[in-house]
């Protein structure tokens, strides 16, 4: 009888330890999407302490409009460093935003969209920023 309980339990255990096939529904993959920086050329000066205006868009293939509060980061990046969140935005109804940055130092800018379970993360094009 102690060794028929054993031996169950010792199969019970195995069953448990052992790879099962899952039959899982595929994964629902992020709609692409685009991002877009307008700071008024591709590389722009700026004289210390004036804003830069930059406009910038979010889109997906297929879509007017994306969902409302979607956060977009404007990223600046010195030479070899990392690239490092300046400021943030939530797009309006129609995907847009504007926005007045203050960057004291000659840097690359872009945009980044870290994306949601709806939409893939993005960036855009880099603008160098050269500060006089």
């Amino acid at each position: 009888m102690i060794t028929k309980t054993v031996l169950a339990g010792l199969t019970a255990v195995g069953l448990l330890l052992s790879p099962v096939e899952a039959s899982a529904a595929p994964a629902v993959q992020a709609k692409p999407t685009t991002l877009e920086l307008d700071a008024g050329g591709a590389r722009v000066k700026l004289k210390k302490g004036d804003q830069l205006q930059i406009k910038g868009k979010l889109g997906a293939a297929g879509e007017r409009q994306l969902t409302l509060g979607l956060n977009v980061f404007a990223q600046v990046k010195v030479g070899a460093s990392t690239w490092t969140n300046i400021y943030t935005r939530s797009c309006t109804p129609n995907s847009t935003f504007t926005a007045k940055l203050a960057i004291d130092a000659s840097a690359d800018l872009r945009l980044y969209f870290p994306g949601t379970s709806v939409y893939a993360s993005s960036t855009s094009n880099i603008v160098g920023v050269v500060v006089i």
